[in-house]
């Protein structure tokens, strides 16, 4: 397990998991996500391998969003995404993202700025 699960705490609302093609069990985030998850990435891989993917699990008595997606998101996709997650968010929630293909500063142009201040690069 890596230093992903040592950033959760109880107030991140989500994970942005920034991939460069489908979730793979060799990704070197994959054992931790699945973990926070408990077990639902690897129960929906086995459905689906794409390469964006929303999951939603319990961290702390609270929703907890994964949004495994690729550096240039389909704008549905995120504006889905952070629909849903708008909804849950309140002052101090944190959303991290997950960086494995070096895209983060062309997907956090695509964020509005009043969300901004929520995500947090680990």
């Amino acid at each position: 397990m890596n230093d992903l699960v040592q950033e959760v705490s109880p107030l991140t609302r989500a994970i942005v998991w920034l991939k460069t093609a489908e979730v793979s069990q060799n990704d070197i985030h994959y054992k931790s996500i699945d973990y926070l998850l408990d077990g639902l990435l690897t129960a929906t891989l086995k459905e689906n391998a794409n390469a964006t993917a929303l999951l939603v699990g319990r961290n702390f008595d609270r929703k907890i969003y994964v949004f495994a997606t690729t550096k240039d998101p389909k704008k549905n996709e995120l504006e889905s995404f952070l629909s849903l997650l708008e909804k849950e968010l309140v002052s101090g929630d944190r959303i991290l993202i997950v960086d494995d293909v070096e895209g983060r500063e062309s997907f956090l142009r695509l964020i509005p700025q009043k969300l901004l201040p929520h995500f947090h690069v680990i």
